[in-house]
């Protein structure tokens, strides 16, 4: 008798130590359904951030070139991949 409630006791105290040592593991990793939707933003940041430094480069360019077409031709070429 006194075994199973030992046992029993030590079950619980098993859990208790273990739940939440479980949960810190997993609070710092992404869900499989989170993981799938930041993807997509992840991507479009990127791409945000690209053209931000093409932009960038490109104004670079003009004021030591003096010229002022590259934008416009940028904005172009982006306009016929959006098509």
């Amino acid at each position: 008798m006194k075994s199973s409630k030992m046992l029993a006791l030590a079950a619980v105290a098993a859990v208790v130590v273990a739940v939440p040592f479980v949960m810190a593991q997993d609070a710092g990793k992404p869900k499989a359904g989170e993981t799938a939707q930041k993807a997509p933003e992840d991507k479009a940041q990127s791409e945000a951030e690209q053209k931000a430094k093409r932009r960038a480069a490109a104004a670079v360019q003009d004021r030591a070139q003096g010229d002022q077409s590259a934008p416009r031709e940028e904005e172009e070429e982006e306009a016929r991949r959006r098509r």
